[in-house]
This record gives structure tokens, sequence and C-alpha cells, in this order.
């Protein structure tokens, strides 16, 4: 069976269990996993919902952001259940897949839903019982309402994630950099992610970020932008990396936490292998540079960006 993700009133046990017992349903029929993200979409409020008696959540896509959630596993009378709660025989929520990203930052497909076309319109303020109920299921998962409360004032979220992390050709220096040099970020540093990094026939490395390897590090540059979103555009066509609905794709984007030393850890997008089956021999060292026999010296400006506060040289 899939695995379910949700976003706003089903986060909450208590909401879950009372609906439940409106259908003589058995609330274990929807098992919780554990939070995740949903990348390349937001929060926003424009479906009017007659049983909320105000606007109910709805997710519509926007890059280089996510929406926090968490993962269910849903049983066949789950499903039903789910489907008779967002009304989608009456067309107003519908089910479609997904790329949630876990922890350690591993995609994994997911259902969730999403308003139907035909039932969206212009801001819809939610009700503050309704309201109160998605941020009590956030709170039990320990996620933030910040999106929340956000979506509730019809204003956009900052961006959660820092910038991009690049451990290959996208670094300072290396082949393919010019295509993330043009876009001018406000700081690179060095840093290290937790992963495994492979090598590849046609001399460029893949990241594995597998369960079975959290002890491992990879090393590469951390680059921040104010907005990762043209960035993303760019790199995604580097990468070739077409969607996350979409099948074939050599890398798929992912979110990392970035150790950039003197224990500041910075959340990044990054491209990891779409097929574990691919990946070459180990880089033992976890870096593309000294795999290569670069030595640092040979690379130019370690660190740029912001000078008050250089943080520990770390990687190669």
């Amino acid at each position: 069976m899939p695995i379910y993700f949700a976003y706003g009133s089903n986060l909450d046990a208590e909401n879950w269990a009372a609906f439940c017992a409106r259908y003589d349903a058995d609330p274990a029929c929807m098992k919780p996993i554990g939070p995740a993200l949903l990348p390349d979409c937001e929060l926003v409020f424009n479906y009017r919902s007659v049983l909320r008696a105000g606007g109910a959540l709805n997710i519509r896509e926007r890059k280089g952001h996510f929406v926090h959630g968490a993962l269910f596993e849903v049983t066949e009378i789950g499903w039903e259940v789910l489907d008779i709660k967002e009304s989608v025989a009456k067309g107003c929520y519908t089910r479609i897949e997904h790329m949630a990203i876990t922890r350690g930052g591993r995609p994994m497909p997911v259902t969730t839903y999403q308003v139907t076309p035909q039932r969206q319109e212009g801001f819809v303020p939610p009700s503050d019982e309704y309201a109160q109920i998605v941020s009590r299921g956030l709170k039990s998962f320990g996620l933030p309402s910040t999106q929340l409360e956000n979506a509730a004032r019809n204003q956009k979220s900052q961006p959660d994630a820092e910038g991009v992390f690049v451990y290959g050709t996208l670094m300072r220096g290396e082949t393919n950099y010019d295509a993330i040099r043009q876009h001018d970020p406000e700081e690179t540093v060095r840093g290290r992610a937790r992963g495994r990094l492979h090598a590849t026939a046609a001399d460029y490395p893949m990241l594995d970020v597998h369960e079975h390897h959290e002890q491992d590090v990879v090393h590469g540059e951390f680059m921040r932008f104010t907005d990762a979103g043209p960035v993303l555009e760019t790199l995604d066509v580097v990468e070739t990396f077409s969607g996350y609905a979409t099948d074939g794709n050599e890398y798929v984007r992912t979110l990392v936490e970035v150790d950039t030393g003197h224990s500041t850890t910075r959340l990044a997008w990054t491209y990891v292998a779409a097929d574990r089956s691919i990946v070459g021999e180990r880089i033992e060292s976890g870096c593309w540079r000294t795999h290569r026999g670069i030595e640092p010296e040979a690379v130019a400006d370690q660190v740029t960006g912001r000078k008050d506060t250089q943080p520990e040289v770390i990687g190669e």
C-alpha cells in the first residue's frame, strides 16, 4: 500500500479518531511513521470548506520550498475513510503522487491530497478552530507551525533551506561551476553532510543517502542564496532532474543538513542518486577532489562571502 503524507487536520490524532468514530472505523487504520517534508510545495488556504466554516489547507507548487508534514501507513479501509474525509467523491480533493523527503534526506514516493482545480479560489481564511487542530497535529510530531501561520495570514513563508550543497562538478574550479556561479552565491563555505560518495564511469560522483550510510560523510561546499528557486531551475537541468513525479531521473533533488563548522548546521538542497543500483565504486575519502588527487592548495578562494563569520575549514 502507498505511504500517505499528511499536512493538515489529519496530523491530529484526536480529530482523526473523532471522524473515524462517525463511520465506525478503527483509527488504527492509519498509523504514524514520522515527520517528513514535501519538496517544491507550499501551504495555501484557497479552498472553502463548509464543514470547517472557512478555509481548509491545500498545497501548491513552489520551487525551492517544502511543506512540513508526516508519513502514515494506511490500510485499504483507511484509504476509504480518508477519501470520505477529503470529499473525493464530491470533487473537493483528489489523491496525487509525489515524493517526500524523510530523515537523512532519503526520497520516498508518497500519496497525498490536493484540492481539485474547480474547487480552488482566492484566499479563504481558516476558522480559529481549524487552525488550532492543524497546529496541534504539527506539535504532536515536533513540527513548527510557522508555515501554517503564514498561510493563514495569506503571507508567503521564507525559504527554510538556506542554499545548496555541492560535492562534485558544481564545486568551485570544477567543470559545471559556471552553472551555479551565474547566480552569484552570497556565501560559499566548505561543509560536509551525511552520506556515501561513489564514482561513476562518466567521471562525476554520486551521493547515496541510504539509511545504512548515516555514519559516512561526504565533503563539499555549501552555497547560500536568498532565494534558491532560480538556482534550482538551472541545477535541475544540469543534474537531469525532471521532477518528483517523473521516471528516468539520473539524480533526485533532496534536502540534507550540512555541517559548516563551529557547530553550525545549515539545511540545503542537494542531488543524490535516483537509482542506487547504478552507482560505482565507493570513494572512501568522501571527497571528490581527494579522489582525483587535487590538493587543497590547488583550489583558490576556499571560503568566500561573509567575512564576519568564517567557518572552520573542513573537507579535503
